[in-house]
């Protein structure tokens, strides 16, 4: 059988200072531009291609539209009937 190993055997884990945290930093920082760069540059701008994707409309989105339907339709009759109702009690005098 294996026998287990002491605690106080057992090596401690490397300590980064925060010198070495900061380099690792900018050099990931770095490769990452750098990816980017290329992944760019290999892909000419003519091989690009916008492709659209049509989609059905959430449930969410159905209710808004028609609470927006129903509320504009709604508008525009109580409009009416308020300008309707005022227009003809508006008197003009002439002296």
């Amino acid at each position: 059988m294996e026998q287990p190993v002491p605690p106080s055997q057992t090596p401690a884990p490397p300590q980064i200072t925060p010198e070495q945290l900061e380099e690792m930093k900018a050099r990931a920082r770095e490769l990452a531009i750098q990816q980017t760069l290329v992944q760019q540059t290999a892909i000419p701008s003519a091989q690009k291609k916008i492709i659209y994707v049509r989609r059905n409309l959430t449930v969410a989105e159905l209710l808004l539209l028609i609470l927006l339907s129903c509320g504009i339709v709604t508008g525009i009759q109580w409009s009416w009937n308020t300008a309707a109702s005022l227009i003809p009690r508006i008197e003009i005098k002439v002296r």
